[in-house]
């Protein structure tokens, strides 16, 4: 399952098919069929679920689908209701103007708005439907719409999920091949079910004739009599309600009427069961039937939901023979529905459609007057309700014009059974319900009060002599250093994690490794930092403070000292001067005489003028440079051959020299000089230029004819040659005032900010595109802290193992200290291994381990030793898997902080967030300053006084630059008879009007300025009489007239000019907007996969013709094929350089490579490449990367990645495929990017990650990024789509809140301790500013606190006890942690585990596979969609579906979900007090309110509700379909039943689901992909059997098998005997999997 709306929600909307969401709520386990305002409170639900998360959707319903409902009519009646209901009482857009999906509207729809993913169900309520349905599928899939399926879709609080099927080629060409068959098909559908539609006669009970034309005839009359009766309008219910009763009575008349002879009557029976040829109903009892009917409408009118939620549930269904009739009832509803919205004249309120009938209340009161009033129960209807009902009754006589029906009273007549008790017995959702007193068990614990007292003190409690208290067995406190049954040190996450080597061993071969390692990371370092920025630091020494700083400011005056010092800075300068200029004067002569023979090489001479300090030097230089350019340019255009392609580099070079001069040495420019610029700006046709620079520059030149100069014109103005031609060369605007901060480069000003913050020990979150500059804050940070003293410590959290490898690496390489013996700069700790975690200054790490560190109670003075914490890539915050764990970091650090990142579309949000945070810190701080602990801790020695750090600031700054270093430019390749067309995309053409007027141009849609100016020009194509064209005319426009040298922020001007001129047309001629876009887009062609694949090495060598190499090709193929793909570059390679040696009669070169062997010697390459030794398919690494090609993805060993990021830094390796590992901050920088696939994982925020990859600050002057075999409204999508906002992840599970009072309870500052609990539970991003979500948030506290009392985990003080360490070890696998420890209880692992061998203990294959199975279905569950059964297996032997668990431990868990069930079914009857029941009243979308007085004068409705069954829990709507407090007590209904004010999901339960299904009661298997590889041994099964791409295969075995691992060192810890065969077992299997994994066996 895939997360739907985690992008694409602003910029595009997605289509829900209106008939599935009919089926799918109509099918709801959880609905009464006849309930119809339950119905409509489902799929309100349903949608609101979608609009709350921001979701942009429209409905849709095909017309030609109401055709396949007509032996359906009470579908087919709410169908029209559901409609009408969604038109006149909701926001929600529907469209009901198309017939079918095979029709030209329905395709121009698709074209224009291109939906992202159609929601759709696979199966109809009739075979017809289902091949309907699934037509629907194969077209939208064929035009590249992805399909979600709406039976499978599951949502939590903030993301909702569903199962995805993308669209591939293989859908197109099926649809192409079939498109004939498909239509006639879909069109034979359509007749059958239209021609039956058209019927005008059916027959009811078989020989009653029903005349549907004189149906509709009298519907439409009777509604212009109704229109008469009530000119002022009508509650909907009332209008349908008496047409119908009176025309259907009115028909049912006289059907009677003409089947008076029987026996004459041709009897048809095609369509009817034997049932119909009962006995009809009277006139009389049909009657009866319909006062009934318009009784229950007036209450339905009258009473409120709350109160009609108290009706009795009767076990009685209607009788068989009165079908017929309630279908003609129906069919009458129907058509009175249609008449009524052709009637615009008429002001009838629609506000009841959704609750326009109620069959339980029809039937009650049937039951009523049938049974009870018979037996003489004579009860008062009351005068209200009386009234009401004798009106609409006699309504019903006054439009049937017939007196035969009878009066208002009595109500029934007749004596014939509508009722048939019903024999199914009704569900019975669990045992021992109601045995449970209402009432929570009493805590004490302060943090309980502190965070939810507010709660607390509204609900019931338990006595504290209630047997359900006393009862709870009294266990010891847990210790988390001694088991409470073991005499064995339990170690915690820390301990466990894998110490690789670390600088306190005193073991030699250890501290060898430690060498190692350390050498290693300095290699690797130099590619990351090259190898002259090294610093020493040295203890207590500062860093330079700012140039305006206020240290600075109080020097007033120089010292004798400082004179001196700048005296001799002064004569060494001049001493520099003259050296540099004798050095020009030498080299001079000879760069001169090499220009003359050889301009191209002469001018690479120049290249010294990088390091040049002497700007006389340089300018000198500069003007031989730019008169040799002049020279090649003239003798370029000589040239007869070179009229039609002159080199336009040389004019490019000319142009960038004139602007270096004019900028950069002005004050050197003498009139000479400014004659010369001149002559050469005339010359190449940039007369306006020349006379702006030197006016006199016409009459100097005027002996020179106009044919003689026109020659070396470029012939185009200045401004467009710069825009279209230099870019990417244009000068910026940066600062020349070095900061003594910084050595290796003059800062911008937003980055002095950084260094500000740091300096004032401030906290910041800083947003800034890739290759910024914003990572140098962080090293800045890290040299602060190193200089400060040995003890403090800063802590740097990466999101990815490969990310910390690289931050380690440049720490190491820029860093160096002497330290006391033990102590060292860096260190690593990540849940594969960890050295020197808490004896270094720098800690690297993740966020899962940083938290195990700020929870554990015996590391918490470590965690006071940090003085820093810095967050890469925090928009990890809003991540699917592991966000909470930010979250946790961010509010529990005291510290400081830096959050960086590129891609937060809200940071003003986040900041805000973390402002109240530091203010909680605050004011902890402040009332723990008189504290007897924090006294102790102020009580130091002088010496120690001296050492102390300076405060941190509790201030929180935003940091916020949008500007991109280098430009970006997109292009799109398509494959067109074997040749590839490389199509320029510009970022226009992935907008669209609507886009613009709902959202405007999105922030971060940049053009480059060659881009600019191809807008200007299709903006004159498309409307030439535009009034503002000679105003942005290039040459014309006010930033560029007349100026030699045109900026970076002059183009940038001329941008959002464009850009508000296209608002504005958008606004004055929508069309004009449409037809821009439409010319800017692209031409593509569309080809099969397979050729793609075949031409893809053809599409590198196109690349490197087109000097786009070094480039990454990210890619969501299969990890495997990786490889794969590279070798296939190179043979297309080498078949390339064997023709061309062939051609020249060479010998054939054995070393094909895209690398250049001279930048990197044979010597460090062969060093590199030696870590490759003992890695799986190291060899076929190792042969691909000495011929310049790599791959990188997730499950490839540290070592391989590490290989191939050095390579790739040091231009060795040119083509790299890449999964989005590399999405995360890896520094490898590259010309271009290439995403080769779509992929539903593609997103917004993957793509500006991976984008940013290409043109990397320094390195390239622009990144490209080409589109292969991508979907151009795909490609739109992502160009205009924000990134999706930072919003939090639900905060808390079970297993957290059980850590957190572990540390509450075990840490020495207790007070500390409970700040950092307290920290957690009050400041989740999700609740910040959302008050109904912070109080949702205490109900779960509490339940997960009255939950781990109950089940003995925690004791009433809170503290825990059991096997509370062996849960908290497993928190990453909740609930499967909390069943574990129910199975060890219940010891059927040890009735499991019988070796075969007594002596040694061996276990037999058959209990080695079971206890798989167990575990997988702990461990391992990932579900399968139902229609998984329906392929075929490619592997014969593979296991795709998982095993169920056995009997004996299926028993256990069923009897763990019963308790589960109980307690959260009780918490909820519990809590049920505040929910807020006025909006329970309300349907969720619409929000009308069915609440109001309750009816108390009528002793029938007291009859009828009397309120006997407990409904306190469940939503009123769910009562109408007689659910009730009990149902609480069945996870399958909670979330369907519970109140929804009371917004406690199902999901953050404990309840291990052994049976899943779907809402249609399908069931979704498990994948059974780790028994498969157990069995096989094969990650090749799992990638064709089991659905998996083999990176995600990889990682999910590895997990398990470190799972498996960690339940073993859990159970040797927790167990005596080392002989145990439980633990014997565990040891034999982790030692499996370890041997599996170990011996690389990846087919």
């Amino acid at each position: 399952m895939v997360s739907l709306l985690k992008d694409f929600v602003e910029s595009e909307f997605f289509l829900i098919d209106g008939d599935s969401l009919l089926i799918a709520c109509f099918l709801n386990v959880n609905f009464k069929k006849g309930q119809t305002l339950h119905f409509f409170y489902i799929v309100e639900q349903f949608l609101h679920d979608f609009i709350q998360k921001e979701a942009k959707f429209v409905l849709v319903f095909f017309k030609d689908a109401e055709n396949l409902y007509y032996n359906y009519p009470e579908i087919l009646a709410l169908r029209t209701i559901l409609i009408y209901h969604l038109e006149y009482n909701t926001d929600v857009t529907i469209h009901t103007e198309f017939s079918n999906c095979l029709t030209p509207e329905w395709e121009i729809f698709l074209k224009e708005c291109y939906p992202y993913f159609l929601i759709v169900s696979d199966t109809g309520i009739s075979t017809h439907q289902t091949d309907f349905l699934n037509i629907l599928i194969m077209h939208a899939l064929q035009k590249k719409i992805n399909i979600v399926q709406i039976l499978g879709i599951e949502s939590d609080v903030l993301r909702i999920y569903g199962y995805c099927a993308s669209s591939l080629y293989m859908h197109k060409q099926f649809f192409e091949k079939h498109e004939i068959q498909l239509q006639h098909a879909l069109h034979a559908y359509i007749i059958e079910h239209y021609q039956r539609s058209q019927e005008r006669e059916i027959f009811l009970y078989g020989h009653l004739k029903l005349n549907l034309g004189e149906m509709q005839k009298e519907i439409h009359q009777t509604l212009s009599l109704l229109l008469n009766l009530w000119p002022e309008g009508a509650d909907v219910r009332s209008v349908v309600c008496s047409i119908s009763c009176a025309v259907t009575l009115k028909h049912y008349k006289k059907i009677l009427h003409d089947a008076q002879d029987y026996e004459n009557l041709n009897i048809c029976t095609e369509n009817h069961n034997t049932q119909d040829l009962k006995k009809p109903l009277t006139l009389k009892e049909a009657a009866d039937l319909c006062r009934m009917h318009c009784l229950s409408v007036i209450f339905l009118q009258r009473l409120p939901l709350l109160q009609r939620a108290k009706s009795r549930i009767i076990t009685y269904t209607w009788d068989r023979t009165l079908v017929p009739f309630l279908k003609m009832l129906k069919r009458c509803q129907f058509f009175i529905l249609k008449h009524l919205k052709a009637r615009n004249n008429w002001n009838v309120n629609f506000t009841g459609l959704p609750d326009l009938t109620d069959n339980s209340l029809w039937k009650n009161i049937a039951y009523y007057y049938e049974i009870e009033h018979n037996r003489g129960l004579n009860l008062e209807l009351g005068n209200t309700l009386k009234q009401g009902y004798e009106e609409l009754w006699n309504t019903v006589l006054t439009l049937s014009e017939d007196d035969d029906f009878g009066g208002s009273m009595p109500v029934r007549t007749t004596s014939r059974p509508f009722l048939t008790q019903k024999k199914t017995s009704p569900r019975v959702p669990g045992s021992n319900q109601g045995s449970h007193k209402l009432g929570l068990i009493p805590l004490k614990a302060e943090i309980i009060e502190d965070y939810a007292g507010d709660i607390l003190s509204e609900l019931p409690f338990l006595s504290s002599d209630d047997p359900a208290v006393t009862s709870l067995s009294k266990k010891e406190e847990f210790d988390e250093l001694t088991h409470w049954h073991s005499s064995r040190p339990l170690s915690d996450d820390f301990e466990r994690t894998k110490c690789n080597s670390d600088a306190k061993s005193k073991d030699v071969k250890e501290r060898r490794n430690v060498q190692k390692l350390h050498h290693f990371y300095h290699v690797f370092g130099k590619s990351l930092v090259g190898s002259n920025k090294s610093i020493r630091i040295t203890r207590g020494s500062a860093l330079p403070p700012p140039e305006n700083s206020s240290v600075q400011k109080k020097k007033k005056h120089q010292t004798n000292a400082e004179k001196f010092i700048e005296e001799n800075q002064k004569r060494q300068l001049a001493k520099l001067e003259k050296k540099e200029e004798e050095r020009w004067k030498n080299l001079s002569v000879y760069i001169e005489k090499e220009m003359k023979e050889n301009p191209n090489s002469g001018i690479k001479k120049l290249d010294f003028l990088q390091t040049c300090p002497v700007k006389s030097v340089e300018f000198a230089a500069e003007m031989v440079g730019l008169d040799a350019c002049f020279k090649l340019w003239m003798e370029c255009c000589s040239k007869p051959e070179q009229k039609k392609s002159r080199d336009m580099n040389i004019i490019i070079n000319l142009m960038k020299w004139i602007h270096i001069i004019h900028e950069k040495h002005s004050e050197l420019l003498k009139n000479t000089d400014r004659r010369k610029l001149a002559k050469y700006l005339k010359y190449v046709g940039f007369d306006n230029l020349a006379h702006a620079l030197y006016p006199q520059v016409g009459a100097i030149e005027n002996i020179i004819a106009e044919k003689d100069i026109s020659k070396y014109s470029v012939c185009m103005g200045a401004a467009r040659f710069q825009l279209t031609y230099m870019g990417h060369y244009l000068l910026r605007e940066e600062r020349s005032d070095p900061d003594p901060r910084v050595h290796h480069f003059i800062p911008d000003t937003w980055q002095r900010e950084l260094l500000d913050v740091v300096d004032n020990n401030e906290s910041a979150v800083i947003v800034a595109p890739t290759s910024s500059g914003k990572t140098y804050a962080s090293y800045y940070c890290m040299e602060k802290i190193l200089r400060e003293s040995d003890e403090g410590v800063i802590v740097y959290v990466a999101p990815t193992k490969a990310l910390v490898n690289q931050v380690v690496g440049t720490i190491c390489s820029l860093f160096t200290k002497a330290l006391p013996k033990g102590l060292v700069v860096c260190g690593v700790f990540t849940r594969d291994y960890r050295h020197d975690t808490l004896n270094c200054q720098i800690l690297v790490t993740v966020p899962q381990c940083l938290e195990i560190l700020l929870l554990s109670p015996r590391n918490q003075k470590w965690v006071k030793r940090m003085r820093y914490v810095i967050f890469d890539e925090v928009h990890c915050l809003g991540g699917e898997i592991g966000a909470e764990v930010w979250e946790h970091l961010l509010v529990m650090i005291r510290c400081p902080f830096l959050a960086l990142s590129a891609t937060i579309s809200n940071p003003e949000h986040l900041t805000e967030w973390l402002v109240l945070i530091k203010r909680y810190w605050q004011d902890v701080e402040s009332k723990m300053e008189n504290s007897s602990s924090l006294q102790n801790v102020l009580k130091v020695s002088k010496k120690q006084q001296r050492k102390r750090i300076e405060k941190p600031s509790y201030r929180v700054r935003l940091v916020w630059y949008t500007e991109r270093y280098n430009d970006l430019e997109k292009y799109v390749c398509s494959l067109k008879d074997n040749e590839f067309i490389i199509e320029h995309y510009h970022p226009c053409a992935a907008l669209t009007v609507n886009h613009i007027k709902k959202y405007g141009i999105p922030l971060d849609l940049g053009f480059s300025p060659r881009e600019s100016i191809l807008l200007y020009d299709a903006m004159v194509h498309v409307w030439p009489e535009w009034t503002r064209i000679k105003e942005l005319e290039p040459e014309e426009f006010s930033c560029f007239k007349n100026k030699i040298v045109i900026t970076r922020a002059d183009a940038k001007k001329y941008e959002e000019e464009l850009k508000k001129e296209i608002i504005h047309w958008s606004h004055l001629d929508p069309s004009k907007v449409n037809q821009l876009f439409m010319y800017l887009k692209p031409q593509t062609f569309d080809s099969a996969e397979i050729e793609k694949r075949r031409m893809f090495p053809h599409f590198v060598e196109k690349l490197k013709e087109m000097n786009r190499l070094p480039a990454i090709f990210f890619s969501y193929f299969n990890s495997d094929s990786g490889a794969r793909i590279q070798r296939i570059i190179l043979l297309a390679a080498e078949i390339k350089e064997i023709k061309k040696n062939l051609k020249k009669h060479y010998e054939i070169s054995p070393d094909c490579t895209y690398t250049d062997r001279t930048v990197v010697d044979y010597q460090t390459l062969a060093k590199i490449l030696r870590r490759l030794r003992g890695t799986r398919q190291g060899y076929k690494l190792h042969g691909l990367l000495r011929r310049g090609i790599g791959y990188h993805h997730g499950s490839m060993e540290i070592r391989q990645r590490q290989v191939v990021e050095m390579l790739f830094r040091l231009k060795h390796l040119k083509v790299i495929t890449a999964t989005s590992t590399l999405a995360l901050g890896i520094n490898m920088p590259c010309k271009s990017v290439v995403f080769m696939e779509d992929s539903v994982f593609l997103d917004a925020l993957n793509f500006r990650q991976m984008s940013g990859r290409a043109g990397r600050r320094g390195e390239d002057l622009i990144g490209n990024v080409f589109f292969y075999d991508i979907p151009l409204p795909k490609i739109e999508r992502l160009l205009k789509s924000n990134v999706p906002k930072l919003k939090g992840q639900f905060p808390l599970s079970i297993s957290l809140v059980l850590r957190l009072m572990l540390l509450v309870a075990k840490a020495d500052d207790k007070e500390d301790a409970k700040a950092k609990a307290l920290s957690v539970l009050q400041y989740s991003l999700m609740s910040f500013k959302q008050p109904k979500i912070n109080c949702m948030l205490k109900f779960y506290f509490i339940y997960s606190l009255q939950f781990l009392v109950r089940e003995e985990y925690l004791n009433l003080e809170c503290i825990p006890i059991g096997y509370s360490g062996l849960v908290s070890h497993l928190h990453y696998h909740e609930p499967a942690n909390f069943v574990l420890v129910s199975l060890l209880k219940k010891r059927l692992f040890h009735k499991l585990c019988v070796p075969t061998k007594i002596k040694g203990k061996h276990f037999s294959e058959e209990v080695m596979e079971t206890l798989v199975v167990v575990l997988a279905n702990l461990f391992g569950r990932h579900y399968l969609p139902p229609c998984v059964k329906n392929f075929k297996k490619e592997f014969s032997h593979s296991v795709v579906v998982l095993d169920d668990l056995p009997k004996e431990f299926a028993a256990v868990v069923k009897e763990h979900n019963t308790r589960i069930q109980e307690n959260f079914g009780s918490f909820l009857l519990t809590i049920s007090k505040l929910a807020d029941m006025r909006k329970e009243s309300q349907l969720p979308l619409s929000e009308i309110d069915f609440s109001g007085k309750e009816c108390e004068d009528s002793e029938l409705v007291s009859h009828l509700m009397p309120g006997t069954e407990s409904r306190t829990a469940v939503s009123p709507f769910a009562c109408l379909s007689n659910i009730t407090d009990q149902d609480l007590f069945d996870v399958d209904v909670i979330n369907d039943a519970k109140l929804r004010t009371i917004d406690v999901n199902v999901q953050n339960i404990p309840f291990l689901c052994l049976n899943k299904y779907d809402t249609n009661g399908r069931k979704c298997p498990l994948n059974g992909y780790v028994l498969n590889f157990y069995k096989n041994r094969s990650l090749s099964a799992l990638t064709l059997d089991n659905w998996l791409n083999m990176g995600d295969a990889f990682t999910l075995i590895r997990d398990f098998a470190l799972t498996v691992q960690s339940i073993r060192i859990s159970l040797s810890e927790l167990c005596d005997d080392e002989d145990d065969n439980v633990l014997l077992a565990f040891k034999q299997l982790s030692k499996a999997f370890h041997s599996i994994l170990g011996k690389k066996a990846i087919d």
